[in-house]
Protein backbone atom coordinates (compact mmCIF):
# COMPACT_ATOMS: atom_id res chain seq x y z
CA UNK A 1 0.00 0.00 0.00
CA UNK A 2 1.64 3.54 -0.99
CA UNK A 3 1.44 6.42 1.10
CA UNK A 4 0.51 9.84 0.72
CA UNK A 5 3.57 11.67 -1.24
CA UNK A 6 3.12 14.28 1.15
CA UNK A 7 4.32 11.82 3.83
CA UNK A 8 7.36 11.78 5.52
CA UNK A 9 7.24 7.87 4.69
CA UNK A 10 5.82 8.91 1.02
CA UNK A 11 9.28 10.56 0.22
CA UNK A 12 8.49 14.49 1.72
CA UNK A 13 11.57 16.06 3.28
CA UNK A 14 13.53 13.11 1.86
CA UNK A 15 16.88 15.84 1.54
CA UNK A 16 16.59 16.06 5.91
CA UNK A 17 19.10 14.15 7.53
CA UNK A 18 17.83 13.56 11.59
CA UNK A 19 20.70 13.50 14.31
CA UNK A 20 19.96 11.57 17.21
CA UNK A 21 22.90 13.73 19.02
CA UNK A 22 22.53 12.69 22.85
CA UNK A 23 20.08 10.11 24.79
CA UNK A 24 20.11 12.39 27.79
CA UNK A 25 17.35 14.72 28.52
CA UNK A 26 16.49 17.40 31.47
CA UNK A 27 12.58 16.76 30.34
CA UNK A 28 10.02 13.93 31.69
CA UNK A 29 7.69 13.69 28.55
CA UNK A 30 5.31 10.34 29.10
CA UNK A 31 5.22 9.80 25.06
CA UNK A 32 9.14 10.17 24.37
CA UNK A 33 9.63 8.35 21.72
CA UNK A 34 13.82 7.77 23.16
CA UNK A 35 12.14 6.00 26.60
CA UNK A 36 12.09 2.99 24.80
CA UNK A 37 14.90 4.01 22.25
CA UNK A 38 17.73 2.13 20.89
CA UNK A 39 20.90 3.78 22.92
CA UNK A 40 23.96 2.55 21.13
CA UNK A 41 27.27 2.03 23.84
CA UNK A 42 29.86 3.62 21.82
CA UNK A 43 29.56 7.73 21.53
CA UNK A 44 31.30 9.40 18.59
CA UNK A 45 33.46 12.09 19.23
CA UNK A 46 31.67 15.27 17.54
CA UNK A 47 34.06 15.12 14.72
CA UNK A 48 32.88 11.49 13.93
CA UNK A 49 29.29 13.56 13.75
CA UNK A 50 30.44 16.29 11.53
CA UNK A 51 32.27 13.96 8.97
CA UNK A 52 29.39 11.25 9.49
CA UNK A 53 26.70 14.00 8.26
CA UNK A 54 29.14 15.48 5.64
CA UNK A 55 29.16 12.49 4.01
CA UNK A 56 25.62 12.40 3.10
CA UNK A 57 23.93 14.50 0.69
CA UNK A 58 21.54 15.51 2.95
CA UNK A 59 21.46 19.32 3.17
CA UNK A 60 19.05 20.01 6.12
CA UNK A 61 20.68 18.76 9.36
CA UNK A 62 17.87 18.87 12.01
CA UNK A 63 20.00 17.82 15.88
CA UNK A 64 17.58 16.33 18.14
CA UNK A 65 17.78 13.83 21.42
CA UNK A 66 17.28 13.55 23.94
CA UNK A 67 17.64 17.32 24.73
CA UNK A 68 20.40 18.34 21.55
CA UNK A 69 21.35 21.30 23.81
CA UNK A 70 22.97 19.51 26.79
CA UNK A 71 25.71 18.49 24.21
CA UNK A 72 28.74 19.53 25.23
CA UNK A 73 30.45 20.26 21.60
CA UNK A 74 27.27 22.51 20.15
CA UNK A 75 29.45 24.92 18.81
CA UNK A 76 32.02 22.90 17.19
CA UNK A 77 29.81 20.41 15.85
CA UNK A 78 27.28 23.60 14.41
CA UNK A 79 30.41 25.40 13.09
CA UNK A 80 31.53 22.48 11.38
CA UNK A 81 28.53 21.98 9.49
CA UNK A 82 27.44 25.52 8.73
CA UNK A 83 31.21 25.52 7.25
CA UNK A 84 30.59 22.63 4.85
CA UNK A 85 27.21 23.94 3.35
CA UNK A 86 24.78 22.54 5.61
CA UNK A 87 21.71 24.47 6.80
CA UNK A 88 21.71 23.45 10.83
CA UNK A 89 18.36 22.73 12.01
CA UNK A 90 17.84 22.00 15.88
CA UNK A 91 14.76 20.65 18.20
CA UNK A 92 14.41 21.73 21.84
CA UNK A 93 12.14 21.64 25.14
CA UNK A 94 13.90 25.38 25.30
CA UNK A 95 15.07 24.76 28.76
CA UNK A 96 18.62 25.69 28.03
CA UNK A 97 17.88 28.53 25.60
CA UNK A 98 19.08 31.79 26.37
CA UNK A 99 20.60 34.55 24.54
CA UNK A 100 23.92 34.00 25.46
CA UNK A 101 23.73 30.07 24.59
CA UNK A 102 22.52 31.32 21.48
CA UNK A 103 25.28 33.53 20.87
CA UNK A 104 27.90 31.04 21.56
CA UNK A 105 26.61 27.78 20.50
CA UNK A 106 23.85 28.32 17.41
CA UNK A 107 25.43 31.15 15.32
CA UNK A 108 24.69 30.72 11.72
CA UNK A 109 21.30 27.84 11.81
CA UNK A 110 18.97 28.37 9.89
CA UNK A 111 16.08 26.87 12.07
CA UNK A 112 15.10 26.29 15.58
CA UNK A 113 11.65 24.57 16.90
CA UNK A 114 11.04 24.93 20.29
CA UNK A 115 8.62 22.31 21.98
CA UNK A 116 6.38 24.11 24.44
CA UNK A 117 3.09 21.76 24.77
CA UNK A 118 1.12 24.96 26.56
CA UNK A 119 0.17 28.25 26.28
CA UNK A 120 0.51 28.03 30.15
CA UNK A 121 4.15 27.91 30.99
CA UNK A 122 3.18 26.47 34.32
CA UNK A 123 1.23 23.04 32.84
CA UNK A 124 3.80 23.05 30.38
CA UNK A 125 6.33 22.09 33.21
CA UNK A 126 3.52 19.84 34.46
CA UNK A 127 3.91 18.03 31.02
CA UNK A 128 7.38 18.51 30.45
CA UNK A 129 9.28 19.33 33.42
CA UNK A 130 11.36 22.20 32.19
CA UNK A 131 10.47 25.11 34.10
CA UNK A 132 10.35 27.77 31.00
CA UNK A 133 10.60 32.04 32.09
CA UNK A 134 8.72 33.90 29.83
CA UNK A 135 11.77 36.88 30.02
CA UNK A 136 14.29 34.78 29.02
CA UNK A 137 12.73 33.04 26.71
CA UNK A 138 11.49 36.16 25.11
CA UNK A 139 14.85 37.22 24.96
CA UNK A 140 16.12 34.16 23.05
CA UNK A 141 13.83 34.34 20.41
CA UNK A 142 14.85 37.85 20.10
CA UNK A 143 18.13 37.15 19.64
CA UNK A 144 17.36 34.34 16.76
CA UNK A 145 14.97 36.46 14.96
CA UNK A 146 18.19 39.34 15.20
CA UNK A 147 20.11 36.73 13.38
CA UNK A 148 17.60 35.90 11.20
CA UNK A 149 17.02 31.98 11.94
CA UNK A 150 13.41 30.60 11.68
CA UNK A 151 11.79 29.74 14.76
CA UNK A 152 8.58 27.49 15.06
CA UNK A 153 6.91 26.42 18.11
CA UNK A 154 5.82 22.52 18.33
CA UNK A 155 2.78 21.59 20.51
CA UNK A 156 1.79 18.29 21.24
CA UNK A 157 -1.82 17.97 21.92
CA UNK A 158 -3.00 16.42 24.69
CA UNK A 159 -5.81 15.45 26.83
CA UNK A 160 -6.61 17.56 29.64
CA UNK A 161 -4.46 20.59 28.14
CA UNK A 162 -4.56 20.95 24.24
CA UNK A 163 -7.62 19.03 23.28
CA UNK A 164 -9.95 21.22 21.39
CA UNK A 165 -10.20 23.81 18.85
CA UNK A 166 -10.72 26.86 21.76
CA UNK A 167 -7.46 25.20 22.80
CA UNK A 168 -5.35 25.79 19.85
CA UNK A 169 -6.97 29.25 19.39
CA UNK A 170 -5.60 30.40 22.94
CA UNK A 171 -2.42 28.82 22.01
CA UNK A 172 -1.93 30.42 18.88
CA UNK A 173 -2.54 33.84 20.46
CA UNK A 174 0.57 32.59 22.90
CA UNK A 175 2.96 32.13 20.37
CA UNK A 176 1.63 35.18 18.63
CA UNK A 177 2.83 37.26 21.73
CA UNK A 178 6.14 35.98 21.63
CA UNK A 179 6.11 37.24 17.55
CA UNK A 180 6.38 33.38 16.41
CA UNK A 181 4.28 32.97 13.57
CA UNK A 182 4.57 29.42 12.34
CA UNK A 183 3.33 26.68 15.00
CA UNK A 184 2.89 22.96 14.52
CA UNK A 185 0.29 20.87 16.33
CA UNK A 186 1.16 17.19 16.94
CA UNK A 187 -0.90 13.78 17.69
CA UNK A 188 0.40 11.86 20.13
CA UNK A 189 2.26 8.97 19.35
CA UNK A 190 2.18 5.74 21.14
CA UNK A 191 0.54 7.55 24.46
CA UNK A 192 -2.71 6.48 23.64
CA UNK A 193 -3.87 7.06 26.77
CA UNK A 194 -3.69 10.55 26.06
CA UNK A 195 -4.35 10.93 22.32
CA UNK A 196 -6.32 13.86 20.46
CA UNK A 197 -7.76 13.53 17.34
CA UNK A 198 -6.70 16.70 15.88
CA UNK A 199 -9.55 15.57 12.66
CA UNK A 200 -12.33 15.42 15.27
CA UNK A 201 -11.71 18.61 17.19
CA UNK A 202 -11.28 20.84 13.95
CA UNK A 203 -14.22 18.63 12.17
CA UNK A 204 -12.10 18.13 9.27
CA UNK A 205 -11.03 21.19 8.65
CA UNK A 206 -7.46 21.69 6.97
CA UNK A 207 -7.07 18.85 5.29
CA UNK A 208 -7.23 17.08 8.49
CA UNK A 209 -8.61 13.29 7.95
CA UNK A 210 -9.47 9.50 9.11
CA UNK A 211 -6.54 7.85 7.49
CA UNK A 212 -3.39 10.02 7.21
CA UNK A 213 -1.71 7.32 5.71
CA UNK A 214 -3.63 7.65 2.73
CA UNK A 215 -4.80 10.74 3.09
CA UNK A 216 -1.88 12.97 3.87
CA UNK A 217 -0.13 13.04 7.34
CA UNK A 218 1.04 16.67 7.32
CA UNK A 219 -1.05 19.51 6.35
CA UNK A 220 -0.73 23.33 6.01
CA UNK A 221 -2.41 26.38 7.00
CA UNK A 222 -2.61 29.87 8.24
CA UNK A 223 -4.78 30.70 11.78
CA UNK A 224 -5.18 34.17 12.96
CA UNK A 225 -2.34 35.35 10.72
CA UNK A 226 0.14 32.43 11.80
CA UNK A 227 1.40 29.44 9.50
CA UNK A 228 0.07 25.96 11.38
CA UNK A 229 1.80 22.65 10.78
CA UNK A 230 -0.81 19.66 11.46
CA UNK A 231 1.08 16.58 12.07
CA UNK A 232 -1.73 13.24 12.13
CA UNK A 233 -0.67 10.04 13.46
CA UNK A 234 -1.67 6.69 11.16
CA UNK A 235 -2.28 3.46 11.96
CA UNK A 236 1.74 2.52 11.78
CA UNK A 237 1.74 4.97 15.25
CA UNK A 238 -1.39 4.45 16.59
CA UNK A 239 -4.22 2.47 17.08
CA UNK A 240 -6.51 4.74 16.90
CA UNK A 241 -6.28 4.78 13.05
CA UNK A 242 -6.94 2.06 10.86
CA UNK A 243 -3.69 -0.14 10.57
CA UNK A 244 -2.24 0.48 6.41
CA UNK A 245 -1.96 -3.56 4.45
CA UNK A 246 1.51 -3.81 3.38
CA UNK A 247 2.95 -0.32 3.74
CA UNK A 248 5.86 0.94 1.71
CA UNK A 249 8.43 2.69 2.28
CA UNK A 250 8.94 4.79 -0.49
CA UNK A 251 12.12 6.77 1.05
CA UNK A 252 13.80 5.36 3.76
CA UNK A 253 14.53 7.44 6.56
CA UNK A 254 18.07 8.26 7.10
CA UNK A 255 18.98 8.61 10.82
CA UNK A 256 22.66 9.53 12.67
CA UNK A 257 22.88 8.08 16.12
CA UNK A 258 25.00 9.19 18.31
CA UNK A 259 27.73 6.36 17.64
CA UNK A 260 28.31 8.16 14.65
CA UNK A 261 26.44 6.21 12.23
CA UNK A 262 23.25 5.83 10.11
CA UNK A 263 20.20 3.31 10.31
CA UNK A 264 17.19 3.27 8.62
CA UNK A 265 15.14 5.11 10.49
CA UNK A 266 14.50 5.32 14.09
CA UNK A 267 15.34 2.43 15.95
CA UNK A 268 13.16 0.79 19.01
CA UNK A 269 13.57 -1.51 21.47
CA UNK A 270 11.14 -4.33 21.78
CA UNK A 271 10.24 -3.78 25.06
CA UNK A 272 7.58 -6.97 25.06
CA UNK A 273 11.36 -8.96 24.50
CA UNK A 274 13.13 -7.45 27.44
CA UNK A 275 13.55 -8.57 31.04
CA UNK A 276 12.70 -5.97 33.73
CA UNK A 277 15.48 -5.76 36.39
CA UNK A 278 12.79 -7.08 38.74
CA UNK A 279 12.57 -10.05 36.68
CA UNK A 280 16.22 -9.96 36.32
CA UNK A 281 16.56 -10.71 40.01
CA UNK A 282 13.85 -12.79 40.68
CA UNK A 283 15.69 -14.56 38.01
CA UNK A 284 18.92 -14.66 40.40
CA UNK A 285 16.74 -15.38 43.38
CA UNK A 286 15.35 -18.33 42.01
CA UNK A 287 19.18 -19.40 40.84
CA UNK A 288 20.53 -19.41 44.48
CA UNK A 289 17.80 -21.12 45.69
CA UNK A 290 18.09 -23.84 43.59
CA UNK A 291 14.19 -23.49 41.46
CA UNK A 292 16.72 -22.69 38.16
CA UNK A 293 19.62 -23.97 37.32
CA UNK A 294 22.69 -22.13 36.51
CA UNK A 295 23.10 -23.21 32.68
CA UNK A 296 19.37 -22.31 32.26
CA UNK A 297 19.87 -18.78 33.85
CA UNK A 298 22.89 -18.29 31.80
CA UNK A 299 21.18 -18.89 28.41
CA UNK A 300 18.40 -16.20 30.16
CA UNK A 301 20.23 -13.48 30.39
CA UNK A 302 22.44 -14.21 27.01
CA UNK A 303 18.63 -14.25 25.44
CA UNK A 304 18.01 -11.18 26.87
CA UNK A 305 21.11 -9.32 26.11
CA UNK A 306 20.27 -10.22 22.61
CA UNK A 307 16.79 -8.89 22.95
CA UNK A 308 17.97 -5.40 24.33
CA UNK A 309 19.78 -4.85 20.54
CA UNK A 310 16.92 -6.13 19.04
CA UNK A 311 15.11 -3.09 17.32
CA UNK A 312 12.43 -2.21 15.13
CA UNK A 313 11.96 0.49 12.78
CA UNK A 314 10.50 3.66 13.11
CA UNK A 315 10.32 5.37 9.60
CA UNK A 316 8.90 8.62 10.80
CA UNK A 317 9.45 11.89 11.69
CA UNK A 318 10.39 12.60 15.30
Amino acid sequence: MEPNPKNFCGGNFHDWLEVNLINKCNGKCSWCIERRGYHPQYVASWQEMADAVIKTDRENIILLGGEPTLYKNMKELVFNLIQANRKVWITTNGGLITREYIQTNLKGITGINISIHHYDLGKNKEITGIDLKKETLFEAIEELKKNGVRIRFNCNCIERYIDNEKEILKYIEFAKSFNVLNVRFAELKYDNGSFVDLAKILNYKYGLNDNPYILGCNNEAVVNGVKIDFRQMCGLQTDKRPKPENPTMKYPKAVLYYDGKIYNGWQQIKEEAVMSQKQIEQLLTDVLKGKVSREKATKMLLSNMKYETKVTTNHCDY
